[in-house]
């Protein structure tokens, strides 16, 4: 879907932007919310005063609705968010997908096939708000305990089926799979290798299972590419973009963003690219990094060495 759709309504103000006005785009798991899952008051007031400053906050998050629905009341901040790692923009007042970018069918159903050709569930995300479900998995293929528990404690809906790489995946927005840390690095080296460019391949670390969650995309899916989108429709510019993040799916906005920030606590590689590491999520990072930008955004957005 592309345009301004009429029918949105938002909290915060309508579409006619500040001249000034930034967008922060912001991650949840690693960032937005502490080790334990949990947002410190202290981080959601320093969103908020971001907000009566007059600018924007897109979540941008590897979650679908459902997954982050909670997360957006306990911040108290619904506006347009970015959801499955870009392949989404949605309206989180309403629950309205306002832009959607499915994957290819064809390789949809070629990523599954290899999934399960390596022995593991393949699992299909599709748009809840099309098809009244979230997920396809692999019928007969046993699905790792921590993502059962993920689905079962966030009212996940799905549908077994057999044989995956034969289904429809017309609505398909993406293909994962969860797997112990070693399992999965040994499949994303099997698809980057099978596939190459044809597919975007990242991982999603949960330390505190010990698992990785294996996310596959077309290659035009990123949370960068659907922050440009939120940009887009507030009329603010690419160079007035600010992304935080710590895993893999957060790489194409902290590269591509005018500030990228990395937290403490972020993957090596997120670190490397980034314009400035900041406190953990266990140190409220996030929190105090704002209140510095408010203070005086030129200090802090100024460049700092890139840690070791």
């Amino acid at each position: 879907m592309i345009g301004k759709p009429a029918s949105l309504s938002f909290s915060d103000g309508d579409v006619t932007e500040r001249v000034d006005s930034y967008l922060f785009g912001i991650d949840l798991d690693g960032t937005l919310l502490s080790p334990t899952g949990l947002i410190a008051d202290r981080t959601r007031l320093a969103i908020r005063a971001i907000l009566d400053a007059g600018h924007r906050v897109a979540f941008a998050t590897g979650r679908n609705y459902t997954e982050a629905s909670k997360i957006f009341d306990i911040v108290e901040h619904r506006d347009l968010v970015v959801l499955v790692s870009g392949a989404l923009v949605v309206d989180a007042k309403s629950g309205k997908t306002v832009h959607r970018a499915a994957m290819d069918p064809i390789l949809a159903g070629e990523l599954c096939g290899a999934i399960e050709r390596h022995g593991h569930a393949a699992v299909a995300y599709v748009d809840r708000h099309h098809m009244g479900f979230d997920y396809l998995v692999s019928e007969g293929r046993i699905v790792h305990e921590a993502l059962s528990s993920w689905m079962s404690l966030s009212d996940q809906r799905l549908e077994r089926r057999s044989e995956m790489a034969r289904q429809d995946h017309s609505h398909t927005l993406r293909v994962s799979t969860v797997l112990d840390v070693k399992a999965a690095a040994e499949l994303k080296a099997a698809i980057m290798l099978e596939f190459g460019k044809r597919t975007y391949v990242h991982g999603v670390l949960v330390m505190s299972q010990g698992v990785e969650i294996v996310e596959m995309f077309d290659p035009h899916v990123n949370k960068w590419l659907g922050l440009k989108y939120v940009a887009d429709f507030y009329g603010i510019a690419p160079d007035r973009i600010i992304t935080f993040g710590d895993d893999q799916n957060d790489l194409p906005m902290i590269r591509h963003a005018a500030f990228g920030v990395a937290m403490g606590n972020a993957r090596v590689e997120v670190k490397q690219i980034a314009k400035r590491v900041i406190g953990t999520n266990a140190e409220d990072g996030l929190a105090v990094y704002l209140e510095q930008w408010l203070r005086d955004p030129e200090a802090a957005m100024s460049v700092a060495a890139t840690p070791e």
